[in-house]
């Protein structure tokens, strides 16, 4: 490399900098296209006209210009870098070389866009206008420079419109692309003329801001130029007939639940930061620091822009430091000068958007940030539609704001509904930060989950409802809960997580719900509503959260005490029907685990009631399965065949789904002693194509199992346990730990391993003593001949002691090596 005056030079023409000895010199763009005129000269002197139409192509400049830019490089580079040369103009006196080691070409800078490259593709075979849209940062620009790399048979000029800040220079920054040197005349005559020499590909990029102009353009050029193809990047469609748009979504980030660091690294948005970080030199973060670094690629959305920035952060700081100092600030950092970007940071991309909204779509995109998720047009209708903006307008800003890739759609982020990314949402916050407060928007997102998640409740009961779409996100029932609970409305809070507990049986994990209603039922005091104050105490208590709860050991203070009193709330007017039934039902379970199995019923009845004469049908039926299997489990086959039949006949004549009453019969028959009645009906009620709630399947496959075990199917009951078992552990369904600790002992033990089979028996049994739990059929079964059966092992000095997460990884880890397990069989 040639040693200059002042150091070594490198000029890096793709990237369109200067390094000297390594680090950038700060140049204008034109001193830049002027030194990079004076490199390609290689030491010869080029006359001022010759600089001037390189400089500023197509314009009329006087000589001013071009010795302000001279002596502009002279104060970078030193005053000898530049010579004058009498009569003839300048000479660069500045040994320059290109970068020593070649960069990566640009399809293989792409990560994770295979199937983008291939779309895009078939869409340029398909059509001469096509446009890559998607909101900034999203990496539109290096698809479309890997998409012209890929074409080598035809030629490509890249147009970057992003400087054009005045009306009529599209023609001349294309001009300049073209390389053309033309002085005066019919500009857009001369393009037509050159590009009619041979087919091209004209790539106009960042088209979003200058895009009635660009229309215009591209339209004439398609009219006139037969042998040329326009490829465009916007955040907008230009809205020519015949274009064809290839959507652009952000990066695929890891599952919130996923923790395995080769699955988390196999990402492509985690593939990209890796990518980045390791290109300049430093080691790859280890496997203890894959969950956080998911954390944070899903925080900035997938957003190419945002990953690079994260992956220069990941240079000075560990993940986890990243993660405490950088949560909602990532806009504001600057980028690194070597990341590539036009932009310099988060924020002055999203400026680039949201200088050209009005002020109506400016105010709607700021209300917009009280949604943590998605949400349908509707929510933001309901939302956010106040003065001094209409209801009936906010669907028309809001394809505005999609139409500007400021709200993404299905088509931008592979998922139903709308939604700010979260960058976007950060920015907005950011842009008016008094707006939530003022305009009361929280309130308004709490009574539209209300709505909404009571609507979803009621249809998902029918068969005719099966394809019905959760419109809500529970991300906003998450943050509504705890600004509501934090004391800014503890009882629309207090109503929401009521509300929100039947929800969660679809979408858990049900941990993730319970701190919520905890936190409800310890906010209660006198000023609480009654009604409000009965349903948290009877769902903590009974059995309205599927969950092992430390006031489950309470059950008895709470009958004697304040269960009366619960009940009387929930039968006073205006109570929601919701409350009413569920409280109904965990009230019965309390009786039930206190030892009145009479009162347990008669409270169930009552809900069977009030369920139909509301027409709640779903409620109906199980309410009427569950007596039908306390009436079997307390020795009333008959009265249990009449639940039963109920239950069956309101189901059919409702379209209603199976599988509930299905799994309440199979229980009855096995209390009755037909234990392969009892495994047909479960295996019937298995092949079942109805959408089902993780923990009525679980239940299915956990019931299936024991069936099956105690009739001696013990590879099949494996399989089935092993199902049950990834369910429980997905959705975090504590209260069936115990009986699935006790079931993986009793298998253990057929197997041959009654070293497995001693602590897991240990464990459930403690738990279900600590709970004051009740062993009903199978379970009761299955643990007296687990009991026996460990009754030779008794006196082996070999216990483990276990958490419960430690004794189901053990348990799972047993299922998975097994040759009848799921794995082995797949």
């Amino acid at each position: 490399m040639g040693a200059g005056a002042g150091g070594t030079y490198v000029l890096d023409q793709v990237h369109r900098r200067l390094l000297r000895d390594g680090q950038p010199v700060v140049l204008g763009d034109r001193a830049f296209d002027l030194l990079r005129a004076l490199g390609a000269a290689e030491g010869r002197a080029v006359t001022a006209a010759e600089l001037t139409a390189q400089v500023w192509p197509g314009l009329t400049v006087s000589a001013g210009n071009l010795r302000v830019q001279v002596r502009a490089l002279r104060r970078a580079l030193g005053d000898d870098a530049i010579e004058n040369v009498p009569g003839v103009g300048y000479r660069l006196a500045l040994p320059l070389t290109a970068p020593g080691v070649p960069d990566p070409s640009p399809v293989d800078l792409l990560v994770g866009r295979e199937g983008e490259m291939e779309g895009l593709g078939d869409l340029l075979s398909r059509s001469r206008l096509v446009t890559i849209v998607g909101p900034g940062g999203v990496g539109k620009t290096s698809l479309a420079r890997a998409a012209t790399a890929a074409l080598p048979e035809i030629r490509t000029v890249h147009v970057e419109l992003a400087p054009v800040r005045q009306p009529g220079l599209v023609p001349v920054v294309t001009a300049a692309a073209l390389s053309m040197k033309f002085v005066g005349g019919d500009l857009l005559g001369a393009i037509r003329t050159n590009l009619s020499t041979e087919p091209t590909l004209l790539v106009l990029d960042n088209a979003e801001h200058v895009l009635d102009e660009v229309a215009e353009f591209a339209d004439g050029l398609l009219g006139t130029c037969p042998d040329v193809r326009l490829l465009l990047t916007s955040r907008e469609p230009l809205g020519l007939a015949g274009e064809l748009l290839l959507h652009l979504c952000p990066l695929a980030c890891p599952p919130e639940d996923e923790t395995d660091p080769d699955v988390i690294r196999a990402a492509p948005a985690v593939r990209l930061v890796m990518r980045n970080h390791a290109r300049a030199g430093w080691p790859p973060p280890g496997d203890g620091d894959m969950p956080a670094l998911a954390r944070l690629c899903r925080h900035l959305d997938g957003l190419p822009l945002g990953l690079v920035l994260l992956a220069a952060l990941l240079r000075d700081c560990p993940v986890d430091e990243v993660v405490q100092a950088l949560e909602g600030r990532f806009q504001d950092l600057p980028l690194p000068d070597d990341a590539g970007y036009r932009h310099g940071s988060l924020t002055r991309m999203l400026d680039w958007s949201v200088e050209t909204l009005s002020p109506p779509e400016r105010l709607l995109l700021c209300r917009l940030a009280v949604f943590s998720g998605a949400w349908p047009v509707e929510a933001a209708a309901a939302v956010c539609g106040g003065a001094p903006l209409r209801r009936d307008e906010v669907p028309g800003l809001v394809a505005g704001l999609v139409s500007r890739s400021l709200v993404v759609g299905p088509g931008q982020r592979r998922e139903p509904g709308l939604r700010l990314l979260d960058t976007i949402r950060q920015y907005a916050l950011a842009l008016e930060p008094g707006v939530i407060d003022r305009d009361r928007l929280r309130s308004r997102v709490i009574d539209w989950l209300q709505v909404e998640t009571r609507r979803v409740l009621v249809a998902k009961g029918h068969v005719r409802n099966a394809d019905e779409r959760l419109r809500l996100d529970v991300a906003d029932i998450r943050s509504m809960l705890a600004w509501a609970l934090a004391g800014a409305d503890i009882v629309k809070g207090q109503e929401l997580a009521i509300t929100a507990c039947r929800l969660w049986n679809y979408v858990g994990p049900m941990n993730d719900m319970v701190q919520h209603v905890v936190r409800a039922w310890a906010l209660c005091d006198d000023q609480t509503p009654p009604h409000i104050r009965a349903t948290l105490g009877l769902l903590i208590h009974g059995e309205g959260l599927p969950l092992r709860l430390p006031f489950h050991a309470h059950r008895e203070t709470y009958a004697r005490t304040e269960l009366p009193w619960a009940v009387a709330a929930l039968r006073a007017p205006d109570v929601p029907p919701f409350f009413c039934i569920d409280g109904l039902l965990s009230a019965g379970y309390i009786r039930w685990y206190t030892g009145d199995a009479a009162a347990c019923l008669e409270l169930w009845a009552e809900g069977v009631d009030y369920s139909g004469q509301r027409e709640m049908y779903s409620d109906q039926v199980r309410l009427l399965s569950l007596a039908g299997w306390l009436r079997a489990e307390t020795g009333d086959p008959e009265g249990a065949r009449q639940e039963f039949t109920k239950a069956q006949s309101i189901a059919e004549q409702q379209g209603l789904f199976r599988k509930l009453p299905m799994l309440r019969l199979a229980e009855a028959e096995f209390s009755a002693g037909n234990r392969d009645a009892a495994i047909e009906m479960v295996r019937l009620a298995l092949t079942l194509s109805e959408p089902t709630m993780p923990i009525l399947q679980q239940t299915l496959h956990a019931n299936l199992s024991s069936y099956l075990l105690l009739n001696g199917q013990v590879e099949e009951a494996l399989v089935q346990a092993q199902a049950a078992l990834i369910i429980t552990r997905r959705v975090q369904y504590s209260f069936a730990y115990s009986w699935t600790l006790e079931r993986g002992a009793l298998l253990a033990l057929r197997l041959g391993r009654p070293d497995l089979a001693r602590p897991l028996a240990a464990l459930g049994d403690r738990m279900v003593r600590a709970d004051t739990r009740k062993r009903g059929g199978a379970e009761r079964a299955l643990h007296a001949m687990l009991m026996a059966e460990l009754e030779p092992f008794a006196a082996a000095d070999d216990a483990v002691d276990w958490t419960v997460e430690q004794a189901l990884a053990a348990l799972a880890s047993f299922y998975a090596e097994h040759p009848s397990s799921l794995s082995s069989m797949t």
